[in-house]
């Protein structure tokens, strides 16, 4: 299987988790398992690293990529929502480690083709999950305006929502829309000329904000967040990489949260970026930030 994906911040995170060879980690979002891969490379023959994703290819990639390297490895195809539930089932209290990295992974853009990319013409599902019921296609054809609207520029924060959101109501009266290089050309043709010349493409917004309205991303995190301090033990750390501003406000308040009732303590002040190093040979980083905290 093909594997695409270069881990962000890894090093950083690495550092940050400051894994020894008896943990018990949990990697919530194993994705292409580059993360997971160097982190098994740190565990000796008791330690124990335990993967979760809901997107079924990504477990067989981070498996592959792991490889044998003596430690136990467990996954277990589900959300990271359930992440307490699912490791209470395997009998296991606590854990010492646990790392969310959020958002999208290459594999997932380039070679899921279930239409998460605008430069691609794919089915338009956006679903993480191959067996999620609601996809981007129901949204796109059946939301009223209204709410289309509000999931654009609530989840992606894009100003030209509601235009958007008449465009792709006026597109689908004609004929649905089945694929994400029409829901991007619709976009496009919505906005103004200005806006389509801008850093971004016009789309990337509006498609994030779908597919976070598909996959309840924000309230799965909320919940795997708590899930994930509830399993950890005293001294354990969680690590987080986050994409956007509504995941990272969301990691940012819920420490905070946990500071204030002095059950936790943060590693850095501010959250890491992206060396210059890495922003050049991998500019998919740039929006990258990781924060880091140990309970206490």
């Amino acid at each position: 299987m093909n594997n695409v994906h270069v881990p962000v911040l890894l090093q950083e995170t690495l550092e940050d988790l400051a894994i020894t060879l008896t943990d018990v980690v949990v990697d919530a979002t194993a994705g292409g398992g580059g993360h997971a891969k160097a982190i098994g490379q740190l565990l000796g023959p008791t330690g124990t690293l335990i993967l979760l994703d809901q997107d079924e290819d990504a477990l067989t990639r981070a498996k592959q990529a792991i490889g044998d390297h003596g430690c136990t490895v467990v996954s277990h195809k589900t959300n990271f929502r359930d992440i307490e539930t699912v490791i209470r089932k395997e009998g296991i209290d606590a854990v010492d480690k646990v790392l969310f990295d959020l958002g999208l992974s290459t594999n997932q853009l380039e070679l899921s083709g279930r239409g998460f990319s605008f430069k691609r013409d794919e089915p338009l599902l956006m679903t993480m999950d191959k067996d999620a019921t609601i996809t981007a296609f129901e949204i796109v054809n059946s939301y009223p305006e209204e709410e289309i609207a509000n999931i654009i520029y609530e989840y992606g924060e894009e100003r030209y929502s509601r235009r958007i959101a008449r465009a792709i109501v006026h597109a689908r009266e004609e004929k649905l829309i089945e694929t994400s290089g029409k829901l991007a050309y619709i976009i496009e043709q919505s906005v103004p000329a200005s806006y389509r010349t801008g850093k971004i493409h016009p789309a990337t917004r509006s498609f994030q904000g779908i597919r976070i309205a598909v996959n309840d991303e924000l309230g799965s995190l909320r919940r795997g967040l708590h899930g994930a301090w509830e399993l950890l033990s005293v001294g354990g750390r969680i690590s987080c990489i986050t994409f956007h501003s509504l995941e990272d406000r969301i990691v940012k308040q819920y420490f905070a949260s946990l500071v204030r009732e002095e059950a936790g303590e943060l590693v850095h002040k501010k959250p890491i970026t992206a060396s210059p190093d890495e922003l050049k040979q991998n500019p998919k980083s740039r929006s990258a930030k990781l924060r880091t905290i140990t309970k206490i």
